[in-house]
């Protein structure tokens, strides 16, 4: 028989969710018959091989995560579970949140087989409220499938990183190197780039434009030339040549909406009109879920529910009161499907005091949907949410809205313009607008101002050319990847999930093996040529081409791992197994296989090749007799060997004492050269005797950089700082922007601890802003009520006397300046 709430019952159903940003909401939508609080994630784990029994079935032995705060949140929860009426699960719907379930069942002692288990995609009342109404109970086979995907990772990080530490080093990059049963093949996606990138170096050609018409219209030909005898050749025949304009016929073309917005789709949107990272997307995200804008943004879904669609419908019909903006085909995006999960309990009501009345059917789906707005109806976020907030919100909404709309329709047609050359010819693409479609939404669509001209201009007209240009530009120029390219990668190579591709390239980043950082690009001289009236014009200029922002480079020590990796476990990292150990978990999950089997078969192949490791030697790259290129303790290395010259003492005892030191590499090495033996010891090694480097101007004093006894420190006239913060850092590796930080930290405490011993006030502006003159000079002091650091600023940039300047001028310059918006007082 069910519980029934009691009225005079004091005790609350307590739902546990996974993030404490949720509860206040689920709260005010279950009323006061219910009580919310987090997990805070998972509260146990596998922290090593000894916690797993091979022998048993890969039986594994959970432990508490050993953290105090965890161990005090677990005992939190035990009193919340103990003093409530029931608990309710709702944790994330994935493999995690289902394992994360299970524990919290087996930790404080809940029968799995009856406890609830509820689903939400979105935090709105109403999805709320209908998943308290339609409990389930926890899918063990998800679980099974989740103890099967730590289980492997374990076998993969504990099995095979023991052996990098062994034949590479132990202590390089953060925390020490490690592999990892998609983290390594997230890496190899990246070395792979850098292979093609290095066999394919970008080549130089010629694009020429030639401009015709009375209306200079720009056509651009087909062919690219390699070199300027090609091109000035051209450009001397064009001047007599007759050149005939033709055109095909007008065809009407559709421009196809984008999809719905799955996790790498939002992260690759974010990166390219953001400018910012998947985990920074996903931040964003989650906080956008939480306060209920947007339904769960960990999935992999190009579907939406059947009742959103309808939202969309109802929306673009009283927005532009015309059927041909919904897609036709809109209902196939639809994921409604009949629920015949036999763990629907469907005799439980909600058990609320103040809850409103709700259907008491089960709902038609419960599978995850793409990204989408909980409420179409929301354009735009209130002004309590940050900026970037905003701007992501207003991307998913304009996607989600775009991607159930009808595609654009032009008329189309090409006009083309001969030359000389067989099959060589300018041609110009035109386009008419005849129906926006999706496009309608940001409603940006430019008119091409030269259609209609070009449509009534006669076939087998000859035009005299206006003007042709023919630039140099670069050709197969290959681009390292943005953060964003490579969750993508990810997503089509079936590497990991949705709520694991941000984690995965931080990852790589951590270990050391890869950068984000922007690539110099190469300056050319280029000889370009104009050709108008006649007269051939040679115009030389200097470009940059190759230049790249925000990408992920490749390190030493990430290609020395990869390349290590790839010769000894090339079968246990190559995509096709990754994807197949990822289908083999889905298949868990769907309870078609026995999660110890798939355990088993990993740890075989594992053990297979780390057996034939056993005579390895350490990696190496021999540079000459007595230098060798290893990872050491701290990175890159060049290990020296001095043989003793000990005559007296037998061969081993000259082995022992022989001399070893280590030197300092040069950043930049390109691995690959130095197997080759392209670079010579010169080439690799950083000067040793360089300990004083010049870094520039500071405070119109030389800024040095020193090493010394203790470390790294810096001096300008007779001031000197230390650089203990830099640790082990070379010399050669510290930058004049890196010192700089340091300082004007150090200047901005020194200001704060001694600002009313030393400073006194030359001029109040407002009452949060005033000029003072400190141990450095004058400067700015402004420090509101709500900061909890004052700002300094420098006076060197005011144009003027700020001891006399009117005071709006000089807030003025604080607003312009320094974003500083401050009213007069």
């Amino acid at each position: 028989m069910s519980k029934i709430y009691s009225i005079t019952n004091l005790n609350p159903i307590l739902v546990i969710v996974e993030s404490p940003a949720k509860c206040k909401k689920i709260e005010s939508y279950l009323g006061s018959g219910y009580e919310c609080v987090a997990s805070f994630g998972h509260l146990r784990q596998l922290k090593s091989l000894s916690c797993i029994d091979i022998e048993n079935n890969f039986k594994p032995k959970f432990e508490i995560v050993d953290d105090d705060k965890k161990k005090k949140h677990i005992d939190f929860l035990r009193k919340k579970i103990s003093s409530s009426y029931e608990v309710i699960l709702a944790t994330d719907d994935d493999r995690e949140g289902e394992a994360i379930a299970w524990h919290i069942c087996d930790l404080f002692k809940l029968p799995v087989e009856t406890t609830k288990r509820i689903i939400f995609h979105e935090i709105t009342e109403k999805a709320i409220q209908s998943a308290i109404t339609h409990p389930k109970t926890i899918d063990m086979k998800k679980v099974n499938s989740q103890i099967a995907r730590q289980v492997m990772d374990l076998l993969v990080g504990y099995k095979i990183s023991p052996m990098l530490w062994k034949l590479i080093t132990k202590k390089a990059g953060s925390g020490g190197l490690s592999a990892g049963r998609c983290q390594t093949p997230a890496l190899k996606l990246v070395y792979e780039n850098q292979l093609e990138i290095d066999n394919s170096p970008p080549k130089t050609v010629y694009n020429t434009t030639g401009h015709f018409t009375s209306h200079f219209i720009p056509f651009e030909l087909n062919k690219q030339f390699d070199n300027e005898n090609e091109i000035t050749g051209f450009l001397e025949e064009s001047v007599n040549n007759e050149h005939m304009f033709t055109r095909t016929n007008p065809e009407k073309v559709f421009k196809q909406q984008p999809e719905p917005l799955t996790t790498s789709r939002i992260q690759q949107l974010a990166s390219n009109e953001m400018h910012i990272s998947p985990k920074e997307t996903m931040k964003i995200c989650q906080t956008l879920y939480e306060e209920g804008y947007i339904t769960y943004m960990r999935t992999d879904s190009k579907k939406y529910s059947s009742e959103f669609l309808e939202d969309v419908k109802r929306y673009l019909l009283q927005t532009y009161n015309d059927e041909k903006y919904i897609h036709e085909k809109v209902d196939h995006l639809s994921n409604t499907k009949t629920n015949t999960n036999t763990n629907t309990n469907k005799s439980e009501k909600p058990i609320k005091k103040t809850i409103k009345k709700v259907s008491s059917t089960p709902p038609p789906q419960e599978a995850h949907e793409a990204i989408r707005p909980t409420k179409i109806s929301i354009q735009n976020l209130p002004d309590g949410m940050n900026p970037r907030e905003k701007k992501l919100y207003k991307i998913i909404w304009e996607t989600s809205l775009e991607s159930c709309m009808a595609p654009a329709e032009y008329f189309s047609f090409k006009s083309n313009i001969s030359t000389h050359l067989d099959n060589v010819k300018y041609s110009y693409t035109s386009e008419l607008l005849d129906f926006l479609g999706w496009k309608i939404i940001k409603n940006k669509e430019q008119l091409d101002k030269f259609y209609h001209f070009l449509l009534q201009t006669k076939q087998n007209q000859s035009f005299e050319y206006k003007k042709i240009t023919a630039k140099i530009t670069i050709k197969n120029s290959k681009q390292h990847y943005t953060e964003a390219k490579l969750v993508q990668l990810l997503e089509d190579n079936g590497i990991g999930r949705p709520s694991t591709f941000s984690s995965l390239v931080d990852k790589i980043q951590e270990r050391g093996y890869v950068k984000k950082e922007d690539v110099k690009g190469q300056q050319i001289v280029c000889k370009d040529f104009e050709l108008e009236d006649d007269i051939l014009t040679e115009i030389n200029n200097a470009r940059e081409f190759g230049n790249e922002k925000n990408k992920l480079i490749i390190q030493p020590l990430g290609v020395i791992v990869m390349e290590f990796l790839n010769k000894h476990f090339e079968n246990i990292f190559n995509y096709e197994y990754t994807k197949k150990m990822e289908d083999e978990l889905d298949k868990i999950s769907k309870g078609e296989k026995n999660w110890y089997e798939l355990c088993k078969v990993c740890l075989e192949e594992i053990d297979n090749e780390c057996i034939k490791l056993k005579d390895e030697n350490k990696c190496e790259i021999k540079i000459d007799d007595e230098h060798f290129y290893i990872i050491g303790k701290h990175g890159p290395v060049i290990k020296r060997t001095v043989k003793s010259l000990d005559k007296n003492k037998d061969k081993d005892t000259d082995k022992d004492k022989n001399k070893i030191e280590f030197l300092t590499v040069k950043e930049g090495i390109d691995i690959n050269k130095l197997e080759r033996g392209d670079y010579k010891l010169e080439d690799i090694l950083a000067n040793p005797k360089s300990n004083q480097i010049e870094l520039g101007l500071y405070k119109t004093f030389p800024l040095i950089l020193k090493k010394g006894k203790y470390g790294l420190y810096v001096t300008w006239g007779d001031n000197s700082k230390s650089l203990s913060c830099f640790g082990n850092r070379p010399i050669e590796n510290v930058t004049l922007e890196d010192v700089l930080e340091i300082l004007q930290k150090s200047e901005i405490e020194s200001e704060t601890n001694t600002d009313n011993k030393t400073s006194s006030i030359i001029r109040i502006i407002t009452n949060d802003i005033s000029i003072r003159n400190g141990k450095y000079g004058e400067y700015v002091f402004y420090k509101t009520s709500k900061m909890k650091k004052p700002m300094f600023i420098k006076l060197c940039d005011f144009k003027g006397d700020y001891k006399t300047c009117t005071i709006a001028s000089f807030l003025e310059w604080l607003k312009t300046e320094h974003n500083i918006q401050v009213k007069p007082k």
